[in-house]
């Protein structure tokens, strides 16, 4: 192919000339090649240059092709497919800026007189609007313009539309929004638009990527317009998910974006972590749901979800830290003290060498002082349960031995002394039954 400076200016020259001049003979009669000498100087030209033009020799392959353009334009829609190819060639190889422009706009004049003499006006302006922003100067006035034309041919084209015109459309928009020319709504609703528009063509080609990626990318224009604030998240896509009610895929999506958007605390979040829940149950997300329901403070929920998640775990590791987690709720929360250490047992039952519910279950002890005892002396003796339960905990977990031994010596001090022992006719060592709801034996015990 010649790229020459002389290549640049001829085809400049001829693309910028006249589109309807005095020779249009065949346009103004209506027919594709005119009549008498002008026919035959009109497919002399068409051949001439079609050969030229099959050899990539596109410097000879102009003059002849700028006769048939302005002399006979209906004579064949390969007139505007070379035509284009010969034009876009020249912008790309130079770097005059002033010689650019005018190309440029020979170009869109092209696409014009395609449109006038072989309509697929849809079709056209799309390749119009996608190469006037590919060419032209970025400015807004530039952006707004070629935004025009994708506009018009998504509109006419609709379901049609191709991936390119869709791709381009919804980031000229986010450049405009960005730069303040388009509103938060303008860019919701045109990615609204040509995301329904891409969805339709993944299922029409579901075995083509081509079409998923490009629904991919309008995506991530999407998340980085700027535009995705919760409101506009919220109202997108929860009409969508009403639609999809069983999209595991669009749920996760929507959870990421949320996330991502620092919009988790909407109710909407939770709704869709719910939905996927019910879709797809994990042991992972009921114990998301029911951590999320404990940050609302909506404790019968929390415990729903968290006792979801026990009997959907596996391993008896995590399933011994859920058990832990419930009983903490329960105690802390509910103060169900006898609920609470049921599930702190089950957790050492899934894992012996868990201390954590020890500790738990000799903090609810302390907190039992007042409520399991008769008298000063029965009141101090259930210290000793609870003492138990550190010890217990810094055995089996020595990682616990600095917490448990604070607990141990915070409580040890406030252990009966030998005179009240004594008293009460026991004598070190012996056993002592713990009543109340604890229900425990436990050994005697001197603070002294």
């Amino acid at each position: 192919m010649k790229n020459s400076g002389k290549l640049l200016l001829t085809i400049l020259i001829a693309a910028i000339s006249t589109l309807h001049s005095l020779g249009q003979t065949g346009a103004e009669e209506g027919s594709r090649f005119g009549s008498g000498k002008d026919s035959i100087r009109c497919l002399k030209n068409l051949s001439l240059y079609v050969e030229f033009y099959k050899q990539n020799n596109y410097e000879d392959a102009v003059t002849p092709w700028t006769i048939v353009y302005n002399e006979c334009p209906k004579a064949t829609k390969n007139i505007y497919l070379h035509g284009e190819k010969m034009l876009t060639d020249a912008i790309e190889n130079t770097d005059d800026q002033a010689t650019k422009r005018n190309l440029t706009d020979s170009l869109m004049e092209l696409y014009d007189q395609r449109i006038e003499y072989f309509d697929q006006r849809g079709f056209v302006l799309g390749k119009k609007g996608l190469d006037f922003i590919k060419y032209s100067e970025n400015t807004i006035e530039n952006f707004k313009q070629g935004y025009n034309y994708l506009e018009e041919s998504i509109k006419l084209r609709g379901n049609e539309s191709s991936l390119a015109v869709l791709v381009v459309y919804l980031n000229t928009t986010s450049t405009l929004f960005q730069n303040e020319a388009f509103t938060a709504e303008q860019m919701l609703n045109n990615y609204s638009q040509t995301h329904a528009i891409a969805e339709k063509q993944v299922a029409n080609h579901p075995n083509s990527s081509r079409y998923q990626q490009a629904l991919e990318t309008l995506d991530k224009i999407f998340e980085a317009s700027g535009a995705a604030t919760c409101d506009n998240l919220v109202a997108l896509y929860q009409p969508r998910l009403e639609k999809n009610q069983n999209d595991t895929e669009l749920m996760n999506k929507i959870l990421g974006l949320l996330e991502d958007s620092q919009c988790s605390d909407r109710d909407f979040y939770l709704e869709v972590k719910i939905r996927l829940n019910e879709v797809e149950p994990t042991a992972e997300r009921a114990h998301e749901l029911a951590q999320l329901y404990y940050e609302k403070d909506k404790m019968e929920k929390s415990i729903q979800y968290f006792k979801e998640a026990i009997d959907l775990q596996e391993d008896k590791g995590k399933k011994s830290q859920y058990y832990m987690q419930l009983a903490r709720l329960t105690f802390e929360e509910l103060n169900d003290m006898p609920t609470a250490r049921s599930y702190a047992r089950q957790a050492i039952e899934m894992d012996p060498n868990n201390g954590r519910p020890y500790i738990l279950i000799g903090r609810m002890y302390t907190e039992s002082v007042d409520q399991c005892g008769g008298d000063d002396f029965e009141k101090k003796a259930v210290l000793w349960a609870a003492v138990d339960k550190f010890q217990k905990a810094k055995q089996v977990d020595p990682e616990l031995k600095d917490e448990a031994d604070g607990y141990i010596n915070s409580y040890r001090p406030r252990f009966p002394d030998k005179k009240s022992i004594f008293f009460h006719n026991y004598q070190m060592g012996d056993s002592y039954k713990v009543g109340c709801w604890i229900n425990e034996t436990t050994t005697v015990r001197t603070s002294d």
